[in-house]
């Protein structure tokens, strides 16, 4: 009886492992690549398009920047552009830190100034609102959410294919420091990532109520 409640709580640890695992592959940079400056970047999409014509697919990507190590001297984030195909149809920010009214997207990279309106590829937004309440370095994980629609099969699913920028600024939003500028593979997500502490308690505790379950039955009525 023991070692089979050591067996299955075994095999319950290495699920969760698995688990963990799953999320770990995630393609994030950072926080030490080239111009991170300490922050971490994802860039992920969802595993279907949201929407599909005879030549077209519109993908749902999610850039996530953990800004809570960020070492810079910077104060604010507030333009960040993605690249992740050679170029797209249309795109639409769908969701941004704060107020979704507080960003301007154009087509096109960023450069010292912001949004440059150039460069093949890249969706570019900017925050517009005071720039006192631009997202706050060091500070939360942010996240801004795309869909772009490119030609069937042109997404940039490639390692190191995809590319994303970031402009750190002043107090008085002018730019401070290297402007980030990194390949990164773009990668799909799943929820849920990885259990709570509660959930995970939970697996093992089920896993073993099976074992205890299957160990009565076995013996039968008493």
């Amino acid at each position: 009886m023991l070692l089979s409640l050591v067996r299955t709580l075994l095999l319950a640890a290495v699920a969760l492992g698995l688990l963990v695992a799953s999320d770990a592959g995630a393609t994030a940079i950072g926080p030490n690549c080239g111009t991170c400056q300490g922050s971490i970047y994802d860039l992920t999409y969802a595993p279907a398009p949201v929407a599909t014509t005879a030549t077209t697919e519109t993908w749902r990507i999610t850039l996530t920047i953990d800004t809570s190590g960020y070492d810079g001297s910077g104060v604010y984030l507030n333009t960040v552009a993605i690249k992740v195909a050679a170029d797209f149809l249309a795109a639409s920010l769908i969701s941004a830190p704060g107020s979704l009214a507080d960003w301007v997207e154009m087509s096109g990279g960023l450069n010292a100034a912001g949004c440059s309106g150039s460069g093949s590829g890249f969706d570019c937004v900017a925050f517009r609102a005071a720039i006192d309440v631009a997202p706050a370095v060091p500070g939360a994980t942010y996240a801004w959410v795309f869909d772009i629609e490119v030609a069937g099969g042109d997404l940039f699913t490639g390692t190191d294919e995809a590319s994303v920028k970031a402009r750190y600024v002043s107090g008085t939003g002018l730019k401070v420091g290297a402007l980030v500028s990194e390949n990164i593979t773009l990668s799909t997500y799943m929820t849920p990532h990885v259990p709570e502490p509660a959930a995970a308690t939970l697996l093992v505790v089920a896993a073993v109520s099976l074992e205890i379950t299957r160990r009565r039955g076995a013996r039968g009525p008493s």
